[in-house]
């Protein structure tokens, strides 16, 4: 079948035209939530989180979520925030595992919480690595070594603020010391690849080598959460 070059064109202007009106449909109903106009930017962006649009129904869910301009509704947010998360919208991922971990919307889940609030963070998103290191941190308060490990690795990418990887470390050999195998390997990898501004170190990832192979009997506090973090 032969177009011709009038409706070839046409058939152009169609696809390209409602790709472009919803970016600046979107960017107005930003615009508009930015200025406190939430009633505009409910006309706006509803109808883009209807058709599948992640950073709309990000938007949406945090209306409803605050009672922006809606009446708060917090199963109404937990779904548009899922809808966004499962598209891979980092903000959705934090808010939504924030959710799980608060039991706002949704039956209480930590882990679930934290399986989404880190794949937030592992996107770059600050506020997540925050929460992601908070969470753990107080994990590991209460004696759990896994949640120590991520902890120290969290540490090492700077999610809990000014690194320092002297303190990151032992954060790790304290993780390791109480039972916690992983956290041994990971010091021998850090040694011997010199990363994280750790100095390379044979003598040292030689000695938690053999830590790891030749482990101490492990206790019952040295278990891993379901979200641990790796050296990547």
């Amino acid at each position: 079948m032969k177009f011709s070059k009038t409706l070839l064109f046409v058939l152009l202007i169609c696809l390209v035209f409602p790709i472009a009106s919803y970016a600046g449909q979107l960017e107005d109903g930003t615009a508009a939530m930015d200025k406190g106009d939430y009633t505009t930017a409910y006309k706006l962006l509803f109808p883009l989180a209807e058709n599948g649009n992640a950073s709309a129904q990000d938007c949406i869910g945090a209306m409803y979520g605050e009672g922006l301009g809606v009446a708060k509704d917090e199963s109404q947010a937990f779904g548009w925030y899922e809808k966004a998360a499962l598209q891979g919208n980092a903000k959705s991922q934090n808010a939504l595992g924030a959710m799980y971990v608060n039991g706002l919307g949704v039956e209480k889940d930590l882990q679930k919480g934290l399986s989404y609030i880190v794949k937030a963070a592992q996107q770059g998103l600050k506020t997540a690595q925050q929460n992601a290191y908070a969470l753990y941190y107080q994990q590991a308060q209460e004696g759990n070594m896994g949640a120590l490990h991520n902890v120290g690795l969290m540490c090492l990418k700077g999610w809990g603020g000014e690194v320092d990887p002297n303190n990151c470390v032992k954060l790790l050999e304290m993780a390791a010391q109480n039972g916690f195998i992983k956290s041994a390997s990971t010091l021998e990898r850090l040694y011997e690849e010199g990363k994280f501004g750790i100095k390379a170190d044979a003598q040292k990832s030689a000695y938690w080598k053999n830590f790891a192979e030749n482990p101490p009997a492990p206790t019952p506090a040295a278990t891993e959460p379901a979200a641990a973090s790796s050296t990547n």
